[in-house]
């Protein structure tokens, strides 16, 4: 269950979700310094990086890793328990139950199990209300309101991923990523989609030469359907082939990255990457100096020009930085 072991202090940060909801508590990760962070198996590359951490445990929301979660909690020497924003219910309970003297969360619906609340202005990003909670929870200094997430990948990491796509990356060709899916490593997307046929429009009016399609948990239909309206050389990368780091190094060697919020999606925009975010409420596209978010009423009537315009649009600003 453990992964990283360091000098630890007597604060746990308890994550709900994947890798974009680790990376979206980044602010309050870095904060901590010593703390111990529960997680799940997709979000503990996005730790690899922060020296803060303490320790890492990774956990599922099955009965017995839950129960796992709750002894550690009850019996360490765990003084404050803190709740990235969006919180679980079956967390938040968790932590209640476990009788933790401080524990610290956003306010909302389910804060009867805080002993302490930080309050956030409605619509904001899960970003800035962590930062809010990394202000207060925190022992150490924390960056600006508003500071997007980062990941910077080891040069081995680099190195690996253009020997491995030479065609598509790498001396001089920047290919354009598309996550036509969900792009999350282990659990789907439950919303709808913006329609695959769309997504090939943008591939085929897009400069890039070459295309990667990223697929996810649940993506085989929708990335096959787009992958056959595409007239240009385009390769399928399955996100359980890859680490986070190489999808970061991925998608920063891009022209661009399109799709859905989501595991993939978030990645591309801590690397550094431009991003488009195809978005619909309550969607919660990335936050990042290159992202750009494109907000549809409904998916189904949403044009593709208007992400090809973007692309342009982006490329000119790059182009005179």
């Amino acid at each position: 269950m453990s992964t990283v072991q360091r000098p630890s202090s007597g604060v746990a940060i308890l994550l709900g979700g994947g890798v974009r909801e680790a990376l979206m508590a980044q602010p309050l990760l870095r904060a901590c310094e010593g703390a111990t962070v529960f997680t799940s198996a997709d979000a503990v590359g996005t730790l690899l990086g922060l020296p803060s951490v303490g320790r890492a445990f990774v956990f599922d929301d099955s009965p017995a890793e839950l129960l796992r979660v709750f002894r550690r909690l009850r019996a360490g020497p765990i003084g404050t328990v803190v709740i990235p924003f969006p919180a679980r219910f079956l967390h938040l309970a968790l932590t209640y139950f476990a009788g933790v003297p401080r524990r610290l969360m956003v306010a909302g619906a389910n804060d009867w199990a805080a002993t302490e609340r930080v309050t956030a202005v409605r619509g904001m990003h899960p970003v800035e209300a962590n930062w809010r909670l990394a202000a207060v929870a925190g022992n150490r200094p924390v960056l600006g309101p508003g500071d997007a997430p980062t990941l910077h990948p080891p040069e081995a990491v680099r190195a690996k991923a253009i020997a491995r796509w030479p065609a598509f990356i790498g001396g001089g060709r920047r290919p354009l990523v598309l996550i036509p899916g969900g792009g999350g490593w282990s659990s789907g997307r439950s919303a709808q989609w913006w329609p695959a046929e769309r997504f090939a429009v943008v591939a085929n009016q897009a400069t890039a030469e070459r295309i990667i399609l990223l697929s996810g948990a649940g993506d085989e239909r929708v990335v096959r359907e787009t992958r056959g309206g595409i007239a240009k050389p385009t390769t399928v990368v399955k996100l359980a082939d890859m680490t986070v780091d190489e999808v970061a190094v991925l998608s920063e060697l891009s022209l661009a990255v399109v799709g859905h919020d989501g595991d993939a999606l978030h990645v591309a925009a801590a690397a550094g990457s431009v991003v488009l975010a195809v978005a619909r409420r309550p969607d919660i596209p990335p936050m990042g100096e290159r992202v750009v978010a494109l907000w549809a009423d409904d998916f189904a009537r949403f044009p593709a020009r208007h992400v090809v315009e973007a692309l342009s649009r982006q490329a000119r600003i790059d182009t005179y930085a």
